[in-house]
C-alpha cells in the first residue's frame, strides 16, 4: 500500500470531516464528510483552494495565508462556501506539518450542531479500522493521549504474540523495550505540552518487543487523529526481520564482491557493463564512470585473435559458461593477461537476465612462463652447438633432459635416460657420494664415474647449479659433463709416479761441511731436471757451475758467510742452466749439527722460482693488456641529433673479452656489443681484431645491412676463432636518425631490451643466428622496428644476467628488466648508474665472475 492510499484509508475512518492541504492552500486529500459538508465531489475539490475561510481576527487574509495566520490545534469557527453557494458555519482544528506548515496542513471539519456522542464516533472508527486491518498482515495499534491501548488488530497480535485482550486497556509501552519502554510516557507527556513531534507523521525504523521478551526491527507510522474533541494516535507497524535478514546477506555478498582479489563485472544480456568492483578498477585503469553503461569490446587487445572472442560470445549466449586465459588492454593502452570466467545470470524463470565475469590477473605469471620458454629454448640451442652433455633433473635428480651428447659419452639415446635418476647410472655407491649429500648450491668441476652401454667406466667432469623459483624453492637441476676419461688415466698414472717423488719435487743438494771447500755428497733428480746437469756433473763439479753474469755478487757474500759462521740462509738468485738458460733460483740454506752440536754437513733446498717471477711479471702486462683493451672502448658518450649512446665495460679479472663500440657513420649510428668466450689475453686480442673488422666492414659498407655484416665478420674470423678454441656472440645494429629506424641482427647474444616511451614494461628484442665461429657459413636473420622519441634501448652482455649473490642466485632478465623500468625516467649515464648500483647491491660482497658490459640508447 502507498503512502497516498494510506492517507485517504485514515481520512476515511475518522467520523469527523477531515482535509488534507499543501502549503499553497491546495487540496491533497478529502474524506466523505468533508465532501458533504462543502457539497463538493473529492475530484473537484483536488488540487484547488479550500473553499473556506478561518473567521478569527487573527487570520484576516487570503487562501493559504489565512490559514497559516489561524490558530491551530484548537476548534475555531469557518465559514464554507458550498457548491450551491450557499454558506454555512463550522468548526474548524488546524494541525500544521512541518515548521510553520511548510509541508501543509490537516484540517479536522465538524458542524457547529454536532451532538454524537464520543463513545459512538469511537465505535465506529474501531469497527471501521478493524475492518480494513483485520484482514492485514501489517499490525494496527489505536492508543488514547495517555499511551492506552484501545484497538489491536489481528495483524498486531500476530506480531507481537499478544491477545487482544491481553493488551487493551494496557499501556502502549509493553510493546517496546528498554530504554523506549520507560521514555514513551514522558514523549507523550512532551508533545501534549508542547506540539513538537518525534515520530508522528513521519515513518522510521524502531525495535519491537513481543511476548517472549525477544526484540524485533519494525516499521512504524504513527497518525494523529482527533475525534469528538478527543486526540487518538494510530500506529501501523511492519515486521522487518525478513528484510533485515536479506539486506545483511545482501550487504555481505555486495562488500565479498566488491572487496574480491579478482576483478568483476557484470553486463546486461545486450552487452553492457552494469557494474565493475574496485579490483577490476584497479586493474584495468578505468574508473567506474567509464565504463558503466559500455560495452566490454572496449577492453580487447589487437593481439586477442578475432576468433577467440567469437568462441566466447557464442558459448555464453547458447548458455554456457566460458573460462581460459585472454589478453585485454588498460586504459592506458598497456596488454596484460587475465584468467577470466565468464557465467550467465538467470532469473527464477531461467532467462538469462545478466553476465558475470570474474578476471585473474595473470600477467606476471605469463611472463615467467615465456622467460622460463626462452631460458629452455636458448639452453637447447646451446646444447646443439656444443658437444657437452647437457642436462636437467628435478629436485629428486630424475632427468627432465639431456642433449644428445650423451650418446657419445654413455652410449645411451637421451629418451632412455629421462625419468632415471643420476645415481642410477654411476658405476658404483662410492662414485656417487659427494653429490647424493650435496646441498642445493653449485658445484663446479666433479668428477663422476659412471658405467656406460658397454659396461665400461667413463669418467666425466660435471657442473652444475640449483634452478630456484621466486620463493626459493628448488625447481631443478642445470648442469653440463664433459668426458675427462682420457685426462683421468693419465691424471692417475702422473699421481702414482707424483707420490713416489713427493718428498723430492725440489733440488736437494747435501755438501760436506767438514771437507775443505764444502764439496756435494749428494743431489737429487730434481735438481738434475732444474739445472740441466747430470747428477754426477753437479757431484763433481760443485755449485759454483751455476753461477754467471747475472748472479748477484751480494747473494753469493751471504752465502759464503752463513757457510763460514754455520748459520741458516735464504736468498733468491739468478743461476743458469747447463744449457746457458738463466732461471731464478731460490735457495734456502741449513747447516746440520752432530750430537756434539757441530756441523757436519749443509743441506740446501733449492727451488726454480722462474715462473712464478715470470707470473708477477704476466700480471703486469696483463694490466696494461687490460688498459690496452679498455682505451678501445669509446671514449665517451655519443650525442647525435636524434640519439644520445652512452656504455660501460666492467672487466671481472685484468684482461676481459667483452666489447661494445658505436659510432657514425654515413648519418646514422651503428652499435655493436660483443662477448668473447674466456678471460685472457688471447681473449682481449680476439676483441681488438673485432673492433678493427667491424669499423672496417662498417666503413666499406655504410649501407650493408646488420645481417650481411654479421656474415663477413663469422667468414673472417672463423679461422682465427677455430684455431683459439673461441667463439663470439654478438649484437648488431644501424639506426637511422632521420626516419629514427632501427636494423639488427643477433650472433648468439643475449636479447636488448626495449622501452617504450609510454609504456610501463620493457620488450625483448631477438633474432636468429648462431654464434661467430661456430660454423664458417652462417645465415642471420635481420629485424627492423620504428622507434619514438622518449624510446630507450639497452644492450648488455650475460655477466649482467649471470652475476650471482652469495648464494649463488642469478641477478636474472626479469631483475634486470625490473630495473631497467625503475630507472625509465633517468637519462642514459644515470641509467647505467642506476643499473650497476642495483647490481653491486644485490651481488653484496660476491665477486663479479664474468665480465659485465652494458649500452643505453635513448632515441631523442
Amino acid at each position: 500500500m502507498d503512502d497516498h492510499s494510506l492517507v485517504h484509508l485514515l481520512l476515511g475512518v475518522s467520523t469527523e470531516g477531515a482535509c488534507l492541504m499543501d502549503a499553497a492552500g491546495c487540496v491533497q486529500a478529502v474524506n466523505e464528510q468533508a465532501e458533504r459538508m462543502t457539497g463538493y465531489r473529492r475530484d473537484e475539490l483536488l488540487g484547488r483552494p479550500f473553499p473556506g475561510k478561518p473567521k478569527t481576527r487573527a487570520s484576516q487574509g487570503n487562501g493559504s495565508l489565512a490559514w497559516r495566520l489561524a490558530p491551530s490545534r484548537q476548534w475555531i469557527g469557518i465559514r464554507i462556501t458550498r457548491k450551491d453557494e450557499t454558506q454555512v458555519d463550522a468548526l474548524c482544528a488546524i494541525y500544521r506539518l512541518g515548521p510553520n506548515g511548510e509541508a501543509g496542513m490537516l484540517l479536522k471539519l465538524r458542524p457547529e450542531d454536532v451532538s454524537a456522542t464520543e463513545k459512538a464516533a469511537l465505535d465506529d472508527m474501531k469497527t471501521k479500522l478493524g475492518a480494513i486491518f483485520d484482514s492485514m498482515a501489517d499490525g494496527l495499534v489505536l492508543i488514547d493521549e495517555s499511551g492506552k491501548v484501545l484497538f489491536f488488530s489481528a495483524g498486531a497480535e500476530a506480531l507481537f504474540g499478544f491477545e487482544a485482550a491481553e493488551v487493551l486497556g494496557a499501556n502502549v509501552n509493553v510493546l517496546m523495550p528498554s530504554p523506549y519502554r520507560e521514555e514513551h510516557d514522558g514523549y507523550l507527556s512532551a508533545y501534549r505540552q508542547t506540539g513538537k513531534r518525534k515520530i508522528i507523521g513521519v515513518g522510521r525504523e524502531v525495535s519491537g518487543r513481543r511476548k517472549d521478551g525477544s526484540v524485533f526491527p519494525m516499521y512504524l507510522s504513527v497518525g494523529e487523529v482527533w475525534l469528538e474533541g478527543r486526540r487518538f494516535f494510530v500506529g501501523v507497524t511492519h515486521d522487518l526481520t525478513r528484510a533485515k535478514m536479506v539486506e545483511g546477506r545482501l550487504w555481505m555478498l555486495s562488500a565479498a564482491v566488491e572487496q574480491s582479489p579478482v576483478a568483476v563485472m557484470i553486463a546486461s544480456p545486450e552487452g553492457k557493463i552494469q557494474y565493475v568492483n574496485s579490483r577490476f578498477v584497479q586493474l584495468t585503469g578505468y574508473a567506474e564512470e567509464e565504463v558503466i553503461g559500455k560495452n566490454p569490446r572496449m577492453l580487447q587487445s589487437p593481439d586477442t585473435p578475432k576468433r577467440q572472442y567469437e568462441r566466447l560470445w557464442e558459448t555464453i549466449r547458447s548458455g554456457g559458461e566460458w573460462r581460459g586465459e585472454i589478453q585485454d588492454r588498460k586504459k592506458g593502452g598497456e596488454t596484460y593477461w587475465a584468467f577470466e570466467i565468464i557465467t550467465p545470470i538467470r532469473n527464477p524463470r531461467g532467462d538469462i537476465i545478466h553476465y558475470l565475469a570474474l578476471q585473474q590477473d595473470v600477467t606476471e605469471q605469463r611472463r615467467d612462463k615465456e622467460a622460463l620458454l626462452l631460458s629452455e629454448e636458448r639452453f637447447r640451442k646451446v646444447a646443439e652447438m656444443v658437444g657437452e652433455w647437457l642436462w636437467e633433473q628435478d629436485p629428486d635428480g630424475r632427468y627432465i633432459y639431456s642433449s644428445d651428447a650423451v650418446r657419445d659419452i654413455l652410449g645411451l639415446e637421451p629418451q632412455q635416460i629421462i625419468g632415471k635418476r643420476y645415481l642410477d647410472l654411476f658405476a658404483d655407491e662410492a662414485s656417487a657420494s659427494f653429490l647424493s649429500k650435496a646441498l642445493p648450491q653449485p658445484f663446479y668441476r666433479v668428477v663422476n664415474c659412471y658405467r656406460n652401454q658397454a659396461g665400461r667406466r667413463v669418467f666425466t667432469e660435471s657442473s652444475g647449479a640449483p634452478i630456484f623459483d621466486r620463493r626459493g624453492r628448488l625447481v631443478k637441476w642445470r648442469g653440463v659433463d664433459r668426458d675427462v676419461t682420457a685426462r683421468k688415466k693419465a691424471e692417475d698414472e702422473l699421481r702414482v709416479r707424483n707420490r713416489a717423488m713427493e718428498s723430492v719435487h725440489v733440488g736437494i743438494v747435501i755438501s760436506d761441511a767438514r771437507a775443505p771447500g764444502n764439496p756435494n755428497i749428494y743431489v737429487n733428480p730434481a735438481l738434475s731436471n732444474i739445472t740441466g746437469y747430470s747428477q754426477e756433473e753437479l757431484l763433481k763439479g760443485g755449485m759454483h757451475m751455476l753461477q754467471g753474469p747475472g748472479t748477484d755478487p751480494a747473494a753469493l757474500v751471504k752465502i759464503r758467510d752463513a757457510l763460514a759462521t754455520g748459520q741458516s740462509c735464504e736468498v733468491t738468485l739468478q743461476n743458469y742452466r747447463k744449457n746457458g738458460e738463466a732461471f731464478w733460483n731460490e735457495l734456502l740454506l741449513s747447516p746440520v749439527p752432530d750430537e756434539k752440536g757441530e756441523v757436519t754437513h749443509y743441506i740446501g733446498v733449492q727451488t726454480d722460482v722462474t715462473e712464478r717471477r715470470r707470473a708477477e711479471q704476466n700480471r703486469r702486462d696483463l694490466e696494461i693488456a687490460k688498459q690496452i683493451q679498455l682505451s678501445l672502448l669509446p671514449s665517451g658518450p655519443l650525442h647525435a641529433a636524434r640519439a644520445e649512446v652512452i656504455g660501460v665495460c666492467l672487466p671481472a679479472t685484468h684482461v676481459g673479452g667483452d666489447y661494445f663500440d658505436y659510432f657514425e657513420n654515413a648519418g646514422g649510428i651503428d652499435l655493436v656489443i660483443a662477448d668473447v668466450s674466456g678471460h685472457s689475453v688471447g681473449a682481449a686480442l680476439i676483441m681488438t681484431e673485432v673492433r678493427s673488422m667491424v669499423r672496417a666492414r662498417c666503413r666499406q659498407s655504410a649501407y650493408a645491412g646488420p645481417s650481411e655484416i654479421m656474415q663477413d665478420l663469422n667468414g673472417l674470423l672463423h679461422e682465427d676463432l677455430t684455431r683459439s678454441e673461441l667463439f663470439i656472440t654478438m649484437f648488431f645494429c644501424r639506426f637511422d636518425p632521420e626516419t629514427r629506424t632501427l636494423k639488427f641482427a643477433d650472433a648468439g647474444h643475449n636479447p636488448a631490451l626495449w622501452l617504450r616511451e609510454g609504456e610501463r614494461a620493457c620488450r625483448t628484442l631477438d633474432a636468429d643466428g648462431l654464434v661467430l665461429g661456430a660454423r664458417r657459413t652462417v645465415s642471420f636473420e635481420e629485424k627492423t622496428l620504428m622507434l619514438a622519441p622518449g624510446d630507450k634501448l639497452l644492450f648488455y652482455t650475460d655477466g649482467l644476467t649471470e652475476a650471482q649473490d652469495a648464494s649463488g642466485a642469478f641477478f636474472g632478465l626479469e631483475r634486470l628488466c625490473e630495473s631497467f623500468e625503475t630507472s625509465r625516467l633517468l637519462e642514459p649515464q644515470a641509467i647505467i648508474e642506476a643499473l650497476l648500483s642495483d647490481v653491486s647491491s644485490f651481488c653484496g660482497r660476491a665477486q663479479l665472475s664474468d665480465d659485465l658490459a652494458m649500452v643505453v640508447l635513448e632515441v631523442k
